[in-house]
C-alpha cells in the first residue's frame, strides 16, 4: 500500500476545498454495537436460511402443499435465503472491517445482487396479496387468473423485473478513496477503500431514489394494505356452513379462526412497514444531510432491520399457517423413522380451508 504523509495528500485526491473531512474513513462502530451486530446478524442469519429453507422443503416434499400460492412462497422462500446468505454477511463484514477490501468488480455485483434479493422479496411479498385476494375475495374468476402456468410466467417477470431495475448498480456502485489517519503506525496516513454510489449528477440520485421508493415500497405497501383489507371485510362477513342459530359452537370456532387470520393479514402489512420503511427513509435522509459517524449508526440499524423481514416471512407465512405446521411436524417424524399419522382438522371452516389451503 502507497505510503503518504499530510504533505502530499492533495497528490491523489482532487479536493474541492480545504477541508479533508468528506476524504477520511468514517470511524469504526463502538466496539459495544459491534458485538450486538454480530450476534444480531448471526442469529437473523441463522434463523432466515433455517426457516426458509425449511419451507421449501416442506413445500416441495408435500404434494398437498404444491400449490398456487405456494410457487409464490417458494420463490420469497429463495430470494430471502440469497439475503441471509449474501446479503446480510457481506453488508456484517464490511461493518466490521469499515473498509472494502475486494476489489471494484465484486464491489458492482455485491450491491447488484444485493439489490435484486431485496426486489424479488419485496415484489413477491406484493404478488402473494394478489393471489390471495383473488382466491378469496372472487373464487369464480381466481379459476381462470390462479393457474400455474400463470404462477409461473409471473414469477419468472418478478425475477426479470429484479434484474433489469437492479441494473443501474452496476454503474453507479464504485470504488471511493479515503484516508486513515494512524498516527502511532508507520504509515501516519493510508489509503483505504469504500464501495460507494457515484452519480455524475445530484438530480440522478434524487430520481432513482425516489423511484426505488415509490416501486418497491409505496406501491407494493399499498397493494398488501388493499388486498389483505379486503380480505379481512369479506372474512368478517362469511358466515359458517350450516346453520349458525342451532350450531353456537361452530359459530365461536369460526369467529375465533377469522380473528386469527385476519390479525395474520394485520401482522404481514405492520412487519413489512416496520421492517422496510426505516430502510428507505434512511436513503432519503442521504439525500439532504452529509454522512456523520452518526447516520452510519444508524443506517447500519435500519439495514438490519430492513434484512430482518426474511426473518419474519416464514414464520409469518409459515409458522402461522396449520397445514405447514403439520407438515413440519410429519417431516421430523419421517426423519426420526417414525410411522406419521396423516393430519387431523376436525373443525375447520371455509375461511381457514381458503386462506390456509395454500
Amino acid at each position: 500500500m502507497e505510503n503518504i504523509t499530510l504533505a502530499n495528500v492533495e497528490s491523489f485526491v482532487d479536493l474541492p476545498g480545504p477541508d479533508l473531512s468528506d476524504f477520511l474513513l468514517p470511524q469504526e462502530l463502538p466496539s459495544a454495537l459491534t458485538k450486538l451486530f454480530t450476534a444480531s446478524y448471526i442469529i437473523i442469519m441463522a434463523v432466515a436460511l433455517t426457516g426458509n429453507l425449511l419451507v421449501m422443503v416442506v413445500i416441495l416434499s408435500n404434494k398437498f402443499m404444491r400449490t398456487i400460492t405456494n410457487l409464490f412462497l417458494v420463490s420469497l422462500a429463495i430470494s430471502d435465503m440469497f439475503i441471509a446468505a449474501w446479503n446480510m454477511p457481506l453488508q456484517l463484514m464490511y461493518y466490521l472491517k469499515n473498509e472494502w477490501t475486494l476489489g471494484e468488480p465484486l464491489c458492482k455485483f455485491t450491491s447488484y445482487f444485493q439489490t435484486v434479493n431485496i426486489v424479488a422479496s419485496i415484489v413477491t411479498l406484493a404478488a402473494v396479496a394478489i393471489e390471495r385476494y383473488y382466491a378469496i375475495c372472487h373464487p369464480l374468476r381466481a379459476r381462470y387468473v390462479r393457474t400455474t402456468r400463470r404462477a409461473i410466467v409471473a414469477l419468472v417477470s418478478f425475477w426479470i423485473f429484479a434484474f433489469l431495475i437492479s441494473l443501474p448498480q452496476v454503474w453507479i456502485q464504485r470504488i471511493g478513496l479515503r484516508l486513515v489517519i494512524q498516527m502511532d503506525q508507520i504509515p501516519q496516513i493510508r489509503i483505504a477503500y469504500i464501495c460507494e454510489e457515484y452519480f455524475s449528477k445530484i438530480e440522478y440520485d434524487f430520481v432513482y431514489t425516489y423511484i426505488l421508493f415509490i416501486v418497491l415500497y409505496l406501491i407494493p405497501m399499498v397493494i398488501m394494505f388493499l388486498a389483505y383489507g379486503r380480505i379481512g371485510y369479506k372474512l368478517w362477513l362469511r358466515k359458517p356452513i350450516g346453520d349458525s342459530k342451532s350450531s353456537p359452537q361452530v359459530v365461536q370456532r369460526s369467529l375465533k379462526q377469522k380473528r386469527r387470520i385476519i390479525k395474520m393479514l394485520v401482522t404481514v402489512v405492520v412487519i413489512f412497514c416496520l421492517c422496510w420503511l426505516p430502510f428507505f427513509a434512511i436513503q432519503f435522509y442521504h439525500l439532504y444531510h452529509k454522512l456523520t459517524d452518526e447516520y452510519r449508526i444508524v443506517m447500519a440499524v435500519f439495514h438490519l432491520l430492513g434484512y430482518s423481514n426474511s426473518f419474519f416471512n416464514p414464520i409469518i407465512y409459515g409458522f402461522m399457517n396449520e397445514n405447514f405446521k403439520s407438515s413440519v411436524k410429519l417431516l421430523i417424524q419421517k426423519c426420526c423413522r417414525r410411522q406419521p399419522r396423516p393430519p387431523v382438522h376436525p373443525f375447520t371452516t371455509t375461511a381457514e380451508i381458503v386462506m390456509y389451503n395454500v
